[in-house]
């Protein structure tokens, strides 16, 4: 039965259901949920459901500033999603016979509210997949629809009880506590900031012994156990290249903790002991120093992903769902499809090593290697994912032999890759990326929205990410993701350099853009190019000059509309100020008209165009 909005006894008995709702599990320890659905509810009931808008909410509600923009911050968006799962929670659970039943439909910020019939109840139909993407109906919110969901009446029906993992009796208190302690001290209107969140820095497992097999796998299960944490939306996870400087030495784990600023670390260790191998990891409180949940694991070889998924389920358990048990639906979403056998997993990893090096031998090595992790194991599609990346490379840096093939070549290992695992973020950004490539700005942006979505606190994700974004016209968003990769990177790679440099050069940060860009170790034409460009726009004509001729004797033909236009084109703004920077250097702007066509799929940039004109030939 639907809600009488003009009677006063109906808008009572809401309140009174709030109440009920705010007393519960899923929360009562969370004052900022609180505030949301409070204002959610009381602004329906007020007849001004019309002003639910993402801007709004987050001005209102989660106070942030007149300048909010909603396509750089999804805070909205990621707390609808949150309150969305925990209203499930609560009526699966303690609310499950409760007379009033107030819903959050996917795509919009309105809730839905009703009495329950008192008719038998329906089965509930199956709960969606934890990891879909968050939508709203607010236009400036999400510039893409990622899914066409139609908006159905809400039907009150009697959710079933969700399955909650039973853990004992010293991580439930381990849980209760960390609960406590993070919200104890907040007061309703507060927000809480990065540093509130529980946050964790996982150390290089060691490798008991000396077989450079166990070596690779502990590197391996060190940065799987970061990646799958990096799935939980409450948790802030150090990047790998952070904790990497730890790797093999006695520091105090006090010291470890204020310098990375976390409040856990792990650590733990792998030894061979012939046909078994021993897995032992520890949690560690920073602070104090004290042990909150270790475990030891003996395991045939041919046991050793499963070990893997355990550890950092029980992980994941202890940290990421402080307030409660957590559910199976979201322990499947950590969980990867793991590899079918160790020879594969090697394999990948030997791959992975190759890629890093960014080189044209590395690139050939690596992809010679996933191809043959794959014809171990089809369906392992982090490999999908490293052979994806591999043309990105070639690509980017001027190296694929044809452009055309390479782009082809991306996007069937992304496509692979998300067939294989769609709730993994990497597959989805290198989607992201391929669209990107083939001139699919829509699609593009929708796989990368995505991909954030799935691993907010993966850094490197983020930063690739960032990387995609000024080609989309996000150059104001690329620079904020950028930033929050090196929060939680502040240990970054060097490769990070030239995508700081390429991203501060669309944000306008010209000075920014050049320090990053001289970080660089093995320069080339393109990196001379951003080099150029940028020190023409801060006046320093005698940089300029230089970078422009050193990107005329590494490659005499390079061009910067035939740059973007491999690169799958750019918004007209970012394309313009590229180009525009380029004629003040003096390099090679626009290709000329004879040489069109040579080039019939060149994306075109309408200044060069305009140049043509005047200057046919």
């Amino acid at each position: 039965m639907p809600l009488n909005y003009s009677s006063e006894s109906d808008k009572t008995a809401v309140r009174e259901q709030l109440d009920r709702i705010f007393k519960s599990g899923p929360f009562n320890q969370s004052l900022r949920r609180q505030r949301f659905l409070d204002y959610l509810v009381t602004e329906t009931l007020a007849g001004r459901a019309e002003r639910l808008k993402g801007y709004t909410i987050a001005v209102a509600v989660f106070d942030r500033p007149e300048t909010f923009d909603p396509l750089v911050d999804p805070v909205v968006r990621i707390e609808a999603g949150r309150l969305r799962d925990k209203l499930r929670e609560y009526y699966g659970a303690g609310g499950h016979h409760d007379r009033i039943r107030i819903d959050l439909p996917k795509g919009s910020y309105t809730p839905t509210i009703g009495f329950r019939d008192a008719a038998p109840p329906e089965p509930a139909p199956e709960r969606p997949d934890a990891a879909a993407p968050e939508q709203c109906s607010d236009p400036a919110e999400v510039p893409v629809a990622l899914f066409d969901e139609p908006h159905r009446p809400a039907r009150l029906v009697s959710m079933p009880r969700m399955r909650w993992q039973i853990f004992g009796p010293a991580v439930a208190l381990i849980l209760l506590l960390g609960a406590a302690s993070f919200w104890g001290m907040k007061g309703r209107n507060s927000a809480p900031s990065l540093r509130d969140k529980p946050s964790i820095a996982v150390l290089p497992f060691d490798n008991i012994g000396d077989d450079p097999k166990w070596e690779r796998f502990a590197a391996g299960m060190t940065e799987d156990v970061i990646t799958d944490l990096s799935h939980s939306k409450d948790l802030i996870v150090i990047a790998r290249n952070s904790t990497e400087i730890y790797k093999s030495k006695q520091i105090d784990i006090r010291q470890i903790g204020r310098d990375l600023s976390v409040k856990y670390v792990l650590e733990g260790s792998i030894q061979s002991m012939g046909d078994r191998i021993r897995v032992t990891a520890q949690l560690i409180e920073a602070a104090s120093g004290s042990h909150v949940w270790s475990e030891r694991y003996d395991r045939p070889v041919d046991d050793l992903f499963a070990v893997q998924n355990d550890v950092t389920g029980k992980i994941a358990a202890t940290l990421a769902s402080y307030e409660g048990a957590v559910a199976e639906a979201e322990r499947s979403l950590l969980r990867r499809k793991p590899p079918a056998n160790l020879t594969a997993f090697d394999t990948y990893l030997l791959a992975m090593e190759a890629k890093h090096n960014v080189t044209e031998d590395g690139l050939t090595e690596a992809e010679g290697l996933f191809q043959k992790a794959l014809e171990l194991d089809p369906q392992l599609a982090r490999a999908y994912v490293g052979l994806a990346t591999v043309q990105y490379y070639l690509i980017d840096l001027g190296l694929a032999p044809s452009v055309e093939e390479a782009v082809r070549k991306m996007a069937e290992a992304a496509e692979m890759a998300v067939k294989l695992d769609p709730n993994d973020g990497l597959t989805h950004q290198v989607l992201g990326m391929a669209y990107g490539y083939q001139g699919k700005p829509e699609q593009s942006l929708a796989e990368l929205n995505r991909a954030e979505t799935l691993a907010p606190s993966d850094a490197d994700l983020l930063l690739i990410v960032a990387w995609s974004l000024p080609a989309l016209g996000q150059s104001v968003r690329a620079v904020s993701l950028a930033e929050k990769a090196l929060k939680l990177n502040p240990q970054y790679p060097d490769w990070y350099n030239q995508g700081l440099s390429f991203m501060y050069f669309f944000g306008e940060q010209y000075d920014t853009s050049v320090r990053y860009r001289l970080l660089v170790k093995k320069s080339l034409a393109v990196d001379y190019a951003f080099l150029a460009v940028a020190n023409a726009y801060l006046g320093r004509t005698g940089e300029a000059a230089a970078a422009a001729a050193t990107v005329a004797k590494l490659d005499p033909n390079w061009t910067a509309e035939r740059y973007l236009s491999e690169a799958g084109g750019y918004a007209e703004k970012e394309a313009e100020l590229f180009v525009d920077g380029a004629r003040k250097t003096g390099l090679s702007d626009c290709l000329p008209a004879r040489k069109l066509k040579d080039m019939p799929n060149l994306i075109r940039v309408k200044s060069c165009d305009q140049q043509r004109a005047k200057t046919p030939g």
